[in-house]
Order: structure tokens, then C-alpha cells, then sequence
């Protein structure tokens, strides 16, 4: 059963990263194509800021060993939550503040939509995984 978690964890934790890389890329590149380089950048931006900030997140819940114990998962999971909310408010702060062309309304649009893109994107990409694993956990034999 071991090895199947390990390998649940791992399924999941990768599985996010390359939906909201996918996701961030693909949305960045059809940005360039329609509006331009400048906002092209914000929008990978944004997808960016969703996946540094759920690759922490993602690290302590599903791939940090010390975290594995059952007494430590609930721990796990709220410093992995504060841990997000503390990256994507100091990155979009830093960006707000040392970028000035982020601060256009197209800008904070392309911004915004680059980054919820890549959020729903892992959303949808875990619960699909989540839902794949939960029936091959149920269809083996204990």
C-alpha cells in the first residue's frame, strides 16, 4: 500500500505542475499572438506566480517525507495554505510595486487571468487525477 501512495503522491504533485505550466504557457503564447510581448509577459506571469506558489504547497502536502506521518498531515496542510497565500500575495505585491507597466488595467487583467487560467487548471487536473487514483486504489486487492 506504501508504494501506491508514493506513487498517488507523486501522480498528483506532477500532474499539477505540468497542467498549470501547460496552462500558463498556452495562455501566454495565444496572448503574444493577439495583444503583444508586453502583455504576453504578464500573462505568464501570472501562471507563474500560481505554480511557484502551488509547487510549495504541493512539496509539503504530497512530497515532503517528514510530513508523511498521519499526526503531521493536518500541519502539513495548513502550512502549505498559509505558506501559498503568503507567495502569491508577496509576488503579486512585488509585482505591483516594482513594475509599473503591471499597474495598466490591461496589464493587471492579463495578469489576473494568466494566474486564475493556471489555478483552475490544477484545480481540475488534481480532481481528475484524484478521481483516476481513488478507483485504482479501490480496485486492488488488500
Amino acid at each position: 500500500m506504501a508504494n501506491f501512495d508514493e506513487r498517488a503522491r507523486r501522480t498528483l504533485f506532477w500532474g499539477l505542475m505540468r497542467a498549470q505550466i501547460l496552462s500558463a504557457m498556452t495562455f501566454a503564447v495565444l496572448v503574444v499572438v493577439i495583444a503583444g510581448a508586453s502583455l504576453g509577459l504578464a500573462a505568464a506571469w501570472g501562471g507563474t506566480i500560481s505554480l511557484i506558489a502551488y509547487a510549495w504547497g504541493g512539496f509539503q502536502v504530497w512530497l515532503h517525507p517528514g510530513n508523511r506521518a498521519p499526526e503531521r498531515m493536518a500541519g502539513a496542510a495548513m502550512r502549505a495554505e498559509a505558506g501559498k497565500v503568503v507567495i502569491m500575495v508577496a509576488l503579486f505585491g512585488l509585482t505591483f510595486a516594482k513594475v509599473p507597466a503591471s499597474r495598466e488595467l490591461t496589464h493587471v487583467v492579463v495578469l489576473f487571468l494568466g494566474f486564475l487560467l493556471a489555478q483552475i487548471a490544477g484545480w481540475v487536473q488534481v480532481a481528475r487525477l484524484d478521481h483516476r487514483l481513488g478507483a485504482e486504489r479501490d480496485g486492488q486487492d488488500d
